[in-house]
């Protein structure tokens, strides 16, 4: 009996980094995907003719939320009141609360003369935990915390 309790608080722990492992990659391929989705629908049309890649940043925001929120099953929750820094709620409880920072950068290429934009994305939340082990220190107060993040960047440009 002592033998096997042993063994579970060795082995969950180890269980719940593979989950936390898990999580990571879902998060970044959920920001990634999301921000190329948006990338490519809200560039302004306009100045593609002068080779200048200008995002419309309202609709690159509501596109990446859009994307971002139905790849992890999360609702947008301070829709209309900022584009910089997003919050989102987990519809099914499996996540915390997220929040998505985005930074847009506009700069002229010195070599072609083209605007290029660059978009920084950061989400963060903090983890829930998967296994009983881990839920019950941190039910006690127990200080094991982590934030789950992720963060890219994307460089738009249009080439001829």
């Amino acid at each position: 009996m002592l033998l096997l309790l042993l063994l579970s608080v060795l082995l969950e722990p180890m269980v719940e980094l593979m989950y936390l492992g898990k999580e990571k990659i879902v998060l970044g391929t959920a920001l990634g995907n999301a921000a190329r989705s948006a990338k490519d629908r809200s560039l302004i049309y306009k100045s593609h003719r002068d080779l200048d890649a200008s995002v419309d940043e309202e609709k690159f925001v509501a596109y990446f939320a859009e994307a971002f929120g139905d790849a992890l099953k999360l609702t947008w929750t301070n829709q209309g009141l900022s584009t910089r820094e997003l919050t989102f709620a987990s519809a099914n409880g499996k996540y915390n609360d997220f929040t998505v920072t985005v930074e847009f950068k506009e700069e002229i290429n010195e070599a072609t003369g083209q605007l290029v934009t660059e978009v920084e994305l950061k989400a963060q939340s903090e983890y829930k935990f998967q296994t009983k082990y881990l839920q019950l220190a941190e039910d006690a107060g127990q200080d094991v915390a982590y934030q789950l993040e992720s963060e890219r960047m994307l460089i738009l440009s249009v080439k001829n």
